[in-house]
């Protein structure tokens, strides 16, 4: 079980407003913060950490995925993604060579990761 993940950014704002735009869907809302670093947290106490890069650092882009409530939360998700700042990289739908009951969604963040909501 993960209990948190940090995504590196460039750009904290655009990233910030992204994050709680697309993961409001999924359960997230706002927790800790500090200067150039936000929380969002789940029920189940897991986060996603938005955290400013060190001036210099390479930002690689990453894929995480989240667990979705229902299918209507993964258009949700995809839909507040592309509404702030996101691109599309899959459209929400079956996913069957995932698995027979597989349904997802990917969009870029602003900065190129991969952020999916799925529910299998």
């Amino acid at each position: 079980m993960i209990n948190h993940v940090t995504v590196k950014v460039k750009d904290f704002e655009k990233e910030e407003a992204f994050y709680e735009a697309a993961l409001t869907p999924l359960g997230y809302g706002k927790g800790p913060a500090f200067p150039g670093v936000q929380a969002f947290v789940a029920e189940d106490g897991s986060a996603v950490w938005v955290s400013t890069a060190a001036e210099g650092d390479a930002v690689a882009p990453i894929h995480v995925a989240f667990q979705a409530a229902d299918n209507d939360a993964v258009k949700a998700f995809y839909e507040a993604g592309l509404a702030n700042g996101g691109t599309d990289n899959g459209e929400p739908g079956p996913r069957p060579n995932y698995g027979p009951t597989y349904y997802a969604a990917f969009v870029h963040d602003p900065e190129g990761n991969n952020i999916e909501a799925m529910l299998a």
